[in-house]
């Protein structure tokens, strides 16, 4: 390869992981273009960031507009019928367990800071033209072509690029159905969440704001079927007949969106010389909340391999498999987890049920093991 193509990387994708992807990469010496879709979400989403993903954002040169507008968790109470035990940023030290944001403000300062900075963007082709080689990468848009020595994609779970690679994957389908809004309430949150794991959902609830919280509410197929047609009072009477009198009135309730759950897991990140983050990389189940973390995750880790490398091409295959070992055990681990999780609070079996109660009255009284799942959580 030509070296004047060894500086030049082409991100592809233009979400949360792609804007900061090509910020990482700029910030490191490398010429930067930046491919990605004009579609907008109509949907605010909110996204619960772990500390460790907020102080390497803090690195990437975000204003500090966006550090103080996040709002903080400081305590997760996770609820089995009667049994609950709490998690608590106290117990290990911390200021917080997460930060939430919203999509539409987290997206706002990535593009400003994007723009701030000399990085060509290009709309999304229409067909997916790609040819990837063990010297470099192309790939042929509208009106021209690009070429760099590493493409990384970040374009989704279901990602266009991943179908033209040699990469298999593992799918798994949940059954279920995420329905995502916010709703407002009374009584002050006091920065805490909230986790009913129900025999046909799982119901988080996280603060954005004192009286503003955030629901992700995955939901069984016949659950989610009767939700989708309920309106809006129907749907509230639902809502407070699992969370009581928690949340006191609720009010203005949110549009909602919904979007079917699965594990997609790959057998491997890279392909010749792309290379897979994000939702692209891996996708697992939102219970945990880690799914934007494992990502912004992928981009940290990246980047410990360009400072502790000895290649001046990154897109090599030694470089890509090094950052892809970087990568197995967290993804694998959180993957697992969540696919456990799921599968065991789903049961609508006793024995399965007594041992869930006990083991949530187990863990209450823990604390190194409550400590150790807290630690892991907000890496």
């Amino acid at each position: 390869m030509e070296n004047k193509l060894l500086n030049k990387v082409i991100v592809y994708g233009g979400g949360v992981v792609g804007g900061l992807a090509s910020l990482c990469l700029k910030k490191n010496g490398f010429e930067v273009c930046q491919i990605k879709s004009d579609v907008r979400r109509t949907i605010d989403r909110a996204y619960a960031l772990s500390p460790g993903s907020v102080d390497w954002m803090r690195d990437m040169g975000l204003r500090d507009k966006l550090f103080n507008s996040l709002y903080p968790v400081e305590n997760i109470e996770i609820i089995r019928q009667d049994s609950k035990t709490i998690l608590s940023a106290d117990s290990v030290f911390q200021p917080a367990l997460a930060y939430m944001v919203s999509e539409k403000n987290l997206m706002k300062e990535i593009q400003i800071k994007l723009s701030s900075e000399d990085i060509k963007t290009f709309p999304e082709p229409k067909e997916i033209n790609l040819d990837n080689s063990t010297d470099e990468v192309q790939i042929k848009l509208e009106k021209e072509t690009l070429t760099a020595s590493l493409f990384v994609v970040c374009d989704g779970a279901n990602s266009k690029i991943k179908e033209h690679l040699d990469i298999r994957k593992k799918i798994k389908n949940f059954n279920q159905n995420a329905i995502v809004f916010n709703f407002e309430t009374s009584k002050n949150m006091q920065k805490n969440a909230k986790q009913y794991f129900l025999g046909d959902s799982i119901l988080a609830l996280l603060p954005i704001s004192p009286r503003t919280v955030s629901v992700v509410w995955s939901c069984d197929q016949d659950i989610f079927e009767k939700l989708n047609i309920a309106n809006d009072s129907e749907f509230i009477l639902k809502l407070k007949s699992i969370i009581g009198n928690d949340y006191s009135e609720i009010s203005n309730l949110s549009s909602k969106s919904n979007f079917p759950l699965t594990m997609v897991l790959n057998d491997k990140f890279f392909d010749k010389r792309v290379v897979l983050m994000g939702n692209a990389a891996h996708s697992i189940h939102p219970l945990a909340g880690q799914g934007l973390n494992l990502g912004i995750r992928d981009i940290i880790d990246f980047e410990k391999c360009l400072k502790n490398n000895r290649y001046k091409d990154i897109g090599l295959t030694g470089f890509l498999r090094r950052f892809e070992r970087s990568r197995r055990i967290d993804t694998f681990q959180f993957s697992k987890l969540t696919s456990g999780l799921h599968w065991a609070f789903s049961r609508n079996n006793k024995f399965i049920n007594e041992a869930l109660i006990k083991g949530i009255k187990l863990l209450e009284t823990k604390d190194n093991f409550k400590n150790f799942l807290i630690k892991k959580a907000i890496s």
